[in-house]
C-alpha cells in the first residue's frame, strides 16, 4: 500500500484515467487497506482464502472494466514511465499484449548475483519445458487488450508463479504475438518470495500444463 501514493501521483500528472483494482488474497488483516481503498475510490476484491498470484491477477483482469488493463507487483519495483510506453504501443490496433521485460534495462544489475543466476537457470528451463521462447515470463508487469482475456485468462487454471507462464503460452497458442518494453529497475522493495521455495512448485505446475494444457 505505501507504494500506491507515488503511483497514483504519476497517473493523475500524466492524465490518466486509471480503475485501480487491489485483490487482497486471503489476508485478514485489511482494514488499514481497505479505509485507503474507500477513501481514494479504488476497487477492492477479496478472496476468502489465500489462492495464490495466478488466482488474484485473474480475479482482477476478468472484474475489470476498461479496454487495456495493466497488472503489477504490489511493491511496484518498475520505472513508473513503463506505464506511459504500454499504453502508446496498444495505440497500434494490432498490438493486445505488452509485457515488461526486465534483460536489456538495468533491473538485472541492480539485483543480487544469486538471483541474477537463478532467473538465467528458470528461464533457460522454462524454454526447453515449453518448446519455445517465451521471454522474461516471470517480470511483474504485463497488459492485455479486453479482446483476449476470455482465451488467455478465462482459460486459466495455474494459481501459483507458474501462471504469468501459462498466460503467456495460452497467448501464443491462439497465435496471440507478445510485444514487450524495457522495465528498468525503480526500487529495491524486500520480496516475500523464497525463489528456489517456488521453483519445485512452478515446475510441476508446468509439467501438469504442457501434459494436460
Amino acid at each position: 500500500m505505501r507504494e500506491l501514493p507515488g503511483l497514483i501521483g504519476y497517473f493523475n500528472t500524466q492524465g490518466f484515467d486509471a480503475e485501480i483494482i487491489i485483490v487482497n488474497d486471503g489476508s485478514a488483516e485489511v482494514t488499514a487497506l481497505r479505509n485507503y481503498c474507500t477513501q481514494n475510490g479504488f476497487k477492492l476484491i477479496d478472496h476468502d482464502i489465500n489462492q495464490g498470484k495466478g488466482a488474484s491477477v485473474r480475479t482482477g483482469m476478468m472484474q475489470a472494466s476498461r479496454d487495456i488493463r495493466i497488472f503489477t507487483d504490489a511493491d511496484i519495483p518498475f520505472q513508473y514511465h513503463i506505464f506511459d510506453e504500454i499504453i502508446a504501443r496498444f495505440k497500434q490496433p494490432e498490438v493486445k499484449i505488452v509485457c515488461g521485460d526486465r534483460r536489456k534495462s538495468d533491473y538485472f544489475r541492480k539485483t543480487p548475483l544469486v538471483r541474477r543466476m537463478g532467473s538465467g537457470v528458470f528461464s533457460m528451463l522454462v524454454n526447453m519445458m515449453m518448446l519455445r521462447n517465451m521471454g522474461d515470463t516471470q517480470c511483474g508487469i504485463k497488459a492485455f487488450h479486453r479482446d483476449v482475456i476470455d482465451q488467455v485468462f478465462g482459460k486459466s487454471h495455474l494459481n501459483g508463479f507458474a501462471a504469468d507462464i501459462e498466460w503467456l503460452w495460452r497467448a501464443y497458442q491462439s497465435s496471440e504475438k507478445v510485444y514487450w518494453v524495457n522495465a528498468e529497475f525503480r526500487n529495491a522493495g524486500e520480496s516475500s518470495v523464497v525463489f528456489w521455495k517456488q521453483a519445485i512448485r512452478m515446475f510441476k505446475d508446468l509439467i501438469r500444463l504442457r501434459i494436460k494444457g
